[in-house]
């Protein structure tokens, strides 16, 4: 796991500046949950999981914020920044509850590389979800960034998921095609020289 993180943390260090340009007052969250910007009463979680190997096939990333009691209506800007060794497709969710409006997260949008999906948001009587199914194109070893933009009163937060799974490159594909037409071909052949051999 520690080699997961060493890989997908290289490089992110360089660019959190540029990250934090783009969102001015923004808190940058990293992979394991170093923050900068962070609010003093926030904590937050941000880990990637896989299988045995940095380049298996399908990577989890799981985040949270939590934050403490404060008087009147904070606002949010978190960035989640990662890389992976892959490229790939994703899909996520995102949500948050209160029981009373005393202790409520407002969401006002929410972004993956710049793209919004808060069209697709569904605001219920005791929280905010989103479920996103379209594909989120991921292109390996690039700096990538949720990004969550709100307003939290009292104590409250939200948490959710995203799954990367790798799309093969197109070499990939193409040695898969010949590997293909290689066993058709020698099936081809095996049922001819069956042929001749009863004939």
């Amino acid at each position: 796991m520690s080699m997961l993180k060493g890989i997908l943390s290289t490089g992110i260090a360089a660019v959190a500046a540029l990250a934090m340009g783009s969102a001015a007052g923004a808190t940058v969250i990293h992979v394991g949950g170093a923050t900068t910007g962070a609010p003093a009463d926030a904590a937050y979680v941000f880990d990637l999981t896989n299988g045995s190997t940095p380049f298996s096939p399908i990577i989890t990333a799981r985040y949270s914020a939590d934050y403490g009691a404060h008087v009147g209506t904070q606002a949010v800007d978190d960035s989640f920044v990662f890389t992976i060794p892959q490229n790939g497709l994703g899909s996520g969710n995102f949500s948050t509850s209160f029981t009373v409006t005393s202790n409520e997260f407002k969401l006002t949008d929410i972004l993956f590389n710049g793209q919004s999906y808060f069209g697709q948001v569904t605001v219920g009587t005791h929280g905010w979800s989103l479920s996103i199914d379209d594909p989120l194109p991921i292109t390996a070893n690039m700096l990538n960034t949720l990004e969550i933009m709100g307003s939290v009163k009292g104590i409250n937060g939200y948490s959710g998921n995203l799954t990367f799974a790798a799309v093969p490159e197109a070499s990939t594909w193409a040695m898969m095609f010949v590997g293909f037409g290689a066993i058709g071909a020698g099936y081809r052949r095996r049922r001819t020289a069956t042929k001749v051999a009863m004939a």
